[in-house]
């Protein structure tokens, strides 16, 4: 794991906003709840755990983000001030999924590889993804990816077997059903950025480099069958 380099994340894709620098193989956050007005504070993030630490924006040497999905709004901030940070220091963004960063926030808080990510899309419709770990500690996406109704997930729940976290911030929607089978349950409002930087530095694989321009915005998938 290479940490020697200076790595700046950010994120504003569920509702609230989350900063977090490497900085000399120290990792150093700022959460704040946003109230879904992300465009208002993170910026003013940014700029604070860069001056908190007595860094310049020429010292850092990558950008990590997530791309979504989220929200709309906090998407687009987020991408739109990375690239525009990107293009004026010439260095790179990394882009990852929103899923994705949350399963590797799970794995690191309760240590097991079995995990669902469930975010809200309205009151209707739920965003799912399924993950597990390799035996190369590697991220596996399993199944299925998309949006589903309440029922279907609550299907699918009733099909999982203990050991199983179920991780988003719609879970009262039916923790009913999940505490009946003793699974873990953990609900959140935001993701935490310093698990961004976990997730990048976890596999080379996410370590090639791309344009600053070379960024597409993950938005909800179409529906999927349970």
């Amino acid at each position: 794991m290479n940490t020697s380099k200076t790595i700046l994340a950010f994120d504003a894709s569920i509702s609230d906003c989350s900063v977090s620098l490497l900085y000399k193989s120290n990792v150093y956050s700022k959460n704040k709840k946003c109230d879904k007005n992300q465009t208002q504070y993170i910026l003013p993030m940014i700029k604070t755990i860069l001056n908190v630490n007595s860094v310049n924006l020429s010292e850092i040497d990558i950008l990590t983000i997530s791309k979504g999905p989220g929200s709309f709004v906090g998407i687009r901030t987020t991408i739109a001030i990375a690239q525009g940070l990107a293009l004026g220091l010439n260095i790179p963004i990394f882009a990852l999924s929103t899923s994705r960063i949350i399963a590797e926030y799970a794995w690191n808080t309760f240590k097991l590889n079995k995990i669902l990510v469930v975010l809200k899309i309205n009151k209707s419709k739920i965003y799912l993804a399924k993950y597990t770990k390799n035996t190369r500690q590697n991220w596996i996406k399993k199944q299925y990816e998309g949006m589903c109704t309440i029922e279907e997930i609550t299907k699918i729940l009733s099909s999982l077997k203990k050991n199983w976290i179920i991780i988003g911030n719609v879970l009262e929607l039916f923790s009913k059903n999940i505490l009946k089978k003793n699974l873990i349950l953990k609900n959140i409002s935001s993701l935490k950025s310093q698990f961004i930087i976990s997730l990048y530095l976890s596999s080379t694989r996410y370590q090639k480099h791309k344009s600053y321009f070379d960024i597409s915005p993950i938005y909800f998938p179409k529906e999927v069958n349970s």
